[in-house]
């Protein structure tokens, strides 16, 4: 019981408790909200409002990767109590993203409203500028929230994310049936400023070495930080092409209407993703750290906890998500809003392949280590994909959305970054890489011989059994390395 309560008072304890709830909260209400809201704006106008609040990762690139940098170099300088390069660190990254600011605001109004077909919506150019602006202020909500999480406090940042989006479901309860589209986009816009207060006031309290001022602007600083954000900005873009795109290609060649399907046909793997992602981005600032003080045999072990519990769970967790999914929507909005088998099959097998290239992900970036490699990995697997969209997606139809993903991810995620992982813990064992390798290699043969032979239905049961059998080996391998960590 001692144990159990050192584990829940510790910051990963409480990092991981906080983000399942603020998970917890965000998409247990969104599920309420989004048949709520469609009950007062058109399925056009929630396809535009969706559209807009998944577009405000899009403006990451332009931070050209400069929380991501300080996140990381943050948690180095902090472990190495170097508070006055910290501060030197925070102010050159504020002052800059201040001009990225500026940038961000006609380039995100230019992108919605001559990038997609016009939709019928009233006040349609208000709206936009309001989710413009919000995008314009968003690099500094990523940069006060890269210095939190660097302290390994991530529970509060969460506690900051949970009060803001308590505010706006409250407001969007109350107010949703008078102020349709526009008054969520003001919404949207007020809490994100509420937000950005709190996470000022919560770093100056951490850290009161950090004074905001131009004099501690450096030149040299922001050189060395735009030389490794440059990289962490083109995987920005590539995640962008990667993953964000999808909505705008549906929109174009197949109407918003079709971009709200595809928001609800995939409602439960981005929760399922987003459970993972939590969860092991938990540990960035703990593995900056480590690596900080150079502990190294640390970071392996944690990485093979990390990609084997990906893998074990990730399976037994795709198999339920795509057994249950067409339920859900059925009684969610209703199954007309339900794209079809041959999607939900395939974009879950992306899903699994996208999970099992994040520990290696948070191992480098974290360590700031191969970014440059990665990057022009990530970029290679962006263009793969969009080339296969262009080629193919007029014969095939929308399930070449993630089936270029699979494959582009395979050949540039997951294969490359095995050999980085390889070259980062100097392992010469080509057993290694088989070991990686093999199990993904596995999945997607079994897919697609069930996708060619028309049985894909049988996949979501095989792998339901599968994932219970991996899930027990890695239990008996690894629990007991589980719990000397924590």
């Amino acid at each position: 019981m001692k144990k159990l309560k050192r584990v829940f008072s510790s910051d990963l304890g409480k990092s991981i408790s906080s983000g399942y709830l603020l998970f917890f909260l965000n998409n247990v209400v969104a599920l309420f909200l989004t048949p709520y809201m469609l009950r007062y704006i058109s399925k056009e106008e929630y396809g535009l409002y969706i559209m807009c609040v998944d577009f405000l990762a899009w403006v990451g690139f332009l931070e050209f990767g400069t929380s991501k940098v300080l996140e990381s170099k943050a948690a180095h300088l902090i472990a190495q109590n170097n508070f006055n390069n910290l501060n030197t660190s925070f102010n050159t990254a504020l002052f800059f993203q201040i001009v990225v600011s500026i940038i961000i605001f006609p380039l995100f109004f230019s992108l919605i409203y001559w990038g997609v077909e016009k939709p019928n919506v009233n006040h349609l150019e208000i709206v936009i500028i309001l989710f413009s602006l919000t995008a314009s202020l968003t690099v500094f909500r990523n940069l006060f929230s890269s210095v939190i999480v660097a302290s390994k406090k991530i529970h509060l940042d969460n506690r900051i994310q949970i009060f803001t989006n308590v505010l706006n479901y409250i407001l969007i309860l109350l107010l949703a049936p008078y102020i349709g589209v526009v008054g969520l986009a003001c919404i949207t816009l007020l809490t994100l400023i509420l937000m950005l207060i709190r996470s000022n006031f919560r770093v100056k309290r951490l850290f009161p070495q950090i004074q905001i001022s131009f004099g501690s602007f450096d030149w040299n600083e922001l050189k060395k930080i735009f030389s490794l954000g440059f990289y962490f900005s083109l995987g920005s873009i590539a995640t962008v092409l990667l993953v964000k795109i999808d909505s705008f290609v549906i929109g174009r060649e197949f109407g918003l209407a079709t971009v709200a399907s595809f928001y609800i046909t995939i409602k439960l793997y981005s929760l399922l993703q987003k459970v993972f992602q939590m969860l092991l981005n938990n540990f960035r600032p703990h593995i900056a750290q480590m690596y900080g003080k150079k502990e190294f045999l640390k970071i392996k072990e944690l990485y093979f906890i990390l990609f084997y519990g990906a893998y074990s769970f990730g399976i037994l967790g795709l198999a339920i998500v795509q057994i249950i999914n067409q339920f859900f929507i059925k009684l969610w909005v209703g199954k007309t809003f339900y794209i079809g088998d041959e999607f939900n099959t395939f974009y879950g097998i992306w899903i699994l392949l996208d999970l099992l290239t994040l520990p290696s992900r948070i191992v480098l970036n974290s360590s700031l280590v191969s970014i440059k490699k990665l990057s022009y990995a990530r970029a290679a697997e962006a263009c793969i994909r969009i080339g296969i969209i262009f080629l193919l997606l007029s014969s095939t139809g929308i399930s070449i959305l993630p089936i270029s993903s699979i494959l582009a991810c395979f050949i540039f995620g997951i294969s490359f970054q095995v050999y980085l992982m390889k070259d980062y813990f100097k392992i010469k064992d080509a057993k290694f890489v088989i070991s990686n390798i093999l199990p993904v290699v596995l999945i997607l043969i079994v897919s697609f011989l069930l996708y060619f032979i028309n049985q894909v239905l049988y996949f979501k049961y095989l792998f339901l059994f599968a994932g219970v059998i991996f899930i027990v080996l890695y239990l008996s391998r690894y629990l007991k390395r589980i719990k000397s960590l924590i």
